[in-house]
């Protein structure tokens, strides 16, 4: 019994068996299917201070980076070493010589990642520095102080620090790049972190051969992008697999300079269309709602913004209308993916965006997909269904978890996203629902599983539960922590509540990345929902959690 099975309407391209770098920068004529550009051709533009990284300086770098790693750090080939840091040219720089290496890039956040992976080496950016520091007594295994770099200029390297900036790694020697030919192919470049459908967080172990599938065939059923005209304004993170692969790799193999900013900033983003002719942007649903609203937007020229792809969450259809309607310059499409697709996965044409279609288009070319109903079987035309996925891009497993690959990994290599998914008589996808309990905040992944650990650890909660709450003003989930009090701190009044719920926030914000805080709130409650096997009954606290959210909403107006 083979279910129904749904094919990519393109023909799936030829996919070399190479690693990643080689593919981006062929070692040889034939090597790669990508296409060769000039050196001088600029491939990041910095767009808070100008600074332009040209494809030749990136690439001598890389392989000068290689050389450093060897002989300063000792790093060897297979060997894992964690990236932390916002969008920056020292990061880009930090990436690249890992995959010349033939290092597992693991971007990260928390000393948890960092154990996880297994790294050998830390690259931190000054404004992550004090975080580090802090997390050091939480590492499992020591960490020399010669292996910790500095993702800065020396210029910028604090006075008496211990630590190198990554120029002072840059060896004089350019050491030819590590190959990954045939079947090497498939050995792990980068370990993302994702909490998949559900859990804690867990590495996703991305092969050469995975990103480089997502590279030949994402672009197909895309508008095609020009080395002469286009510019990419990219502030998504690129420690998260949506920047990763649509700024840091895609762009290129197109020849397309991507304008990168640390993080999202409204006027600075402006200012960087306008500068730059930006033609293409990356957006998540919070920002084209920003847009949409915006009183800045009349301040600067940005007629040349002609594409807008959102991704990461779900971008409703009003969303999408309203933004046609404000910037008819522009066509706002969204796509699907997750980090184990490396991450595309399904894609909308802009054709379809601007009839009306709001779903997530299209399979991406050599992508098969399933929808499987609760009781196994396949779901026919029109009825809901699990989306499971197959193709080249879809990841090796996660690292050092058989038990969490073997729970999300179906027979036959299919991926089971969690995402409860329809199709219309054009084959084209829209997700209505999940079967996950992930909440999806600004585009950010965030494990309730992992906040209620964390929770548990107050001496003042005693049980703990975690929901999103859905805010329609940001566009967003809203992480929502609902706590049981120690019943010793004799909590009865309202004021008594208030006080402790803005204690533990606080907390907990202290403790975690700025996205995972519980921004929807800190509720306490009598007792957490739960079925008699223990399990939280999340679907009733999410309830609840919208029914109080929106009750508050009206009350302010």
């Amino acid at each position: 019994m083979t279910g129904h099975i749904y094919e990519s309407m393109f023909p799936t391209p030829f996919i070399p068996q190479v690693g990643l770098f080689d593919f981006i920068f062929p070692s040889a004529p034939g090597v790669s299917t990508s296409k060769e550009f000039p050196e001088t051709h600029p491939a990041f533009i910095d767009g808070v201070t100008g600074e332009v990284l040209f494809r030749g300086e990136l690439h001598d770098r890389a392989l000068r980076l290689k050389t450093g790693y060897k002989e300063l750090l000792h790093l060897k080939r297979g060997d894992t070493v964690c990236v932390w840091g916002s969008n920056s040219i020292e990061w880009i720089f930090a990436v690249y010589g890992a995959m010349a290496a033939g290092l597992v890039a693991a971007p990260h956040e928390l000393a948890h990642q960092y154990n996880n992976s297994g790294s050998s080496a830390m690259f931190v950016a000054l404004e992550n520095l004090a975080g580090f520091e802090q997390a050091r007594a939480e590492l499992e295994r020591p960490l020399e102080d010669n292996r910790v770099i500095l993702l800065c200029k020396p210029e910028h390297k604090p006075k008496g620090t211990k630590y190198h900036c990554i120029f002072e790694i840059l060896s004089e020697r350019a050491e030819e790049a590590e190959h990954f030919d045939g079947t090497e192919c498939y050995e792990t470049q980068f370990l993302c972190y994702s909490s998949g459908t559900t859990g804690l967080p867990k590495g996703v172990m991305t092969t050469h051969n995975n990103m480089v599938s997502q590279m030949c065939t994402s672009h197909i059923c895309l508008d095609p992008m020009s080395s002469e005209t286009d510019a990419l304004l990219g502030f998504l993170p690129m420690s998260h697999a949506f920047g990763l692969m649509a700024i840091l790799l895609q762009p290129l193999t197109q020849g397309v300079p991507a304008v990168i900013l640390p993080r999202f900033d409204e006027l600075k983003a402006l200012a960087a269309i306008e500068k730059y002719k930006v033609t293409r942007a990356l957006f998540v649903p919070p920002v084209v709602l920003l847009f949409i609203h915006s009183q800045n937007t009349p301040k600067f020229n940005i007629t040349s913004l002609k594409s807008v792809f959102s991704g990461a969450a779900p971008l409703s259809p009003e969303l999408m209308a309203a933004f046609h309607k404000r910037y008819p310059h522009a066509t706002v499409t969204q796509g699907y993916g997750m980090t184990e697709t490396s991450p595309g996965a399904l894609q909308a044409r802009s054709e379809d965006s601007r009839a009306g279609h709001s779903g997530v288009g299209v399979l991406l070319p050599g992508y098969q997909a399933r929808l499987v109903m609760e009781d196994g079987r396949d779901a026919h035309p029109g009825e809901r269904g699990e989306l499971w996925l197959r193709s080249s891009s879809i990841m090796k497993g996660y690292h050092a978890n058989p038990e969490a690959t073997a729970k999300t990994m179906a027979p036959g290599g299919w991926l089971k996203t969690g995402d409860v998914a329809v199709v219309d008589e054009n084959n084209r996808f829209a997700i209505v629902d999940r079967v996950k309990e992930l909440i999806k905040y600004k585009g950010f992944q965030v494990a309730p599983a992992e906040l209620e650990a964390l929770l548990l650890q107050q001496p003042k909660v005693i049980d703990a539960g975690v929901v999103g709450v859905y805010d329609e003003s940001q566009a967003t989930e809203l992480p929502r922590g609902y706590i049981v009090a120690n019943p010793s701190l004799g909590i009865k009044t309202d004021a008594d509540k208030a006080k402790l719920s803005k204690e533990v926030a606080a907390w907990v914000a202290g403790r975690v990345a700025p996205h995972k805080r519980l921004v929807g709130g800190v509720i306490i409650i009598d007792a957490v929902p739960k079925s008699p096997s223990g399990k939280i009954l999340r679907n009733i606290l999410r309830k609840q959690a919208q029914q109080e959210f929106e009750s508050s909403a009206k009350a302010k107006l």
